[in-house]
């Protein structure tokens, strides 16, 4: 039997469901298929809106459509229409306390390792019929998804051009150099880029907060990173750090553990443009009422406190300078 809450968004006017597919999928053929409906009925439901319009909304090319300008309005209206109706049914069907719905979450690497699977398992514990799609994508997808306002909840480097996002929670941190104790660079203060390049370095594929900051300082200095691995997984970064294999660039988000073990060392780095990262919990200005982005938020708020406590206990973070957890808003 299907869920009050999903046959609650089948009722609603399959014509808006229809012309959003469509242009979606810049096919008829293609959209019915996903609607598990036939061509037929989805292309008899255009045709007389089209009538009722007076005008074409999708233009026919070759084996497909895309939208003519009077499409473009209708498209935006019946996304609207269809978003605001999916929140009223996720509002009516919490008030049975049945949360339902999926959470997408857009996220750098760290935040993987423990601090969203600890706020993903909480959440499921107390809601066990939301669904999560949590991306950890490259830079540049990062901020085409949030440009176009995909997701529903980031944890990512504070940038002040997601204006459609709310800051819910950050941690302010420093960017540092991550080695086995017995390296040579572990009993250090604080390093600069260059002292680091004396050695071999392991590096995510995509290093970009270092990137403008290397090359301006190895401009002057001449040096040069020497990387042993280059890979686009932190797992695959942390067994290289582990097996001695080179010296990583991290905040210490994503290794609290190993840090607090002692198996792993932090050394800050001097730099004064990487001195102090702020990762936040973005919320989207407009779903943040909806009830399942509300209780993952939630618990990812708690555990952004639990991570400052965790901090709190490294030597080298306890005076309290090197990172702050704060809410917002």
């Amino acid at each position: 039997m299907a869920s009050p809450y999903a046959e609650c968004l089948a009722m609603h006017a399959a014509i808006l469901r229809y012309i959003d597919q469509v242009a979606r999928m810049g096919s008829i053929r293609r959209a019915a298929s996903a609607l598990n409906v036939a061509s037929s009925a989805v292309n008899r439901q255009i045709l007389k809106l089209e009538a009722d319009f007076g005008t074409p909304l999708f233009e026919r090319v070759g084996n497909g459509v895309r939208p003519t300008a009077a499409g473009e309005f209708v498209i935006r209206h019946a996304r609207d229409t269809l978003a605001k109706w999916q929140s009223t049914c996720l509002e009516v069907s919490a008030l049975s306390g049945d949360v339902q719905g999926e959470v997408r979450v857009v996220t750098i690497p760290s935040p993987i390792v423990r601090l969203l699977p600890r706020a993903v398992g909480k959440t499921t514990r107390q809601h066990p019929h939301i669904s999560y799609r949590i991306i950890d994508a490259s830079p540049n997808e990062h901020a085409e998804e949030m440009r176009a306002g995909r997701p529903d909840i980031a944890v990512l480097f504070i940038d002040r051009r997601y204006r459609g996002y709310q800051v819910a929670a950050r941690i302010r941190m420093r960017l540092g150099a991550i080695m086995r104790p017995e390296h040579p660079l572990a009993k250090r203060s604080e390093l600069t880029l260059t002292e680091c390049a004396s050695y071999p370095v392991v590096m995510l594929n995509d290093p970009w907060i270092l990137n403008a900051t290397a090359e301006a300082e190895f401009t002057h200095s001449g040096a040069q990173f020497k990387a042993l691995v280059v890979t686009n997984s932190l797992a695959m970064t942390k067994e290289s750090i582990h097996a001695g294999l080179g010296v990583g660039f991290f905040t210490p988000l994503g290794f609290v553990d190993e840090l607090k073990a002692g198996t792993l060392v932090h050394v800050p780095l001097a730099e004064p443009d990487l001195s102090a990262s702020e990762i936040g919990l973005l919320i989207h200005r407009d779903r943040q009422s909806y009830p399942a982005v509300r209780a993952l938020s939630a618990n990812l708020v708690a555990e952004f406190a639990n991570m400052e406590q965790d901090l709190g206990t490294l030597p080298q973070y306890g005076d309290g300078n090197s990172f702050k957890a704060a809410r917002s808003g």
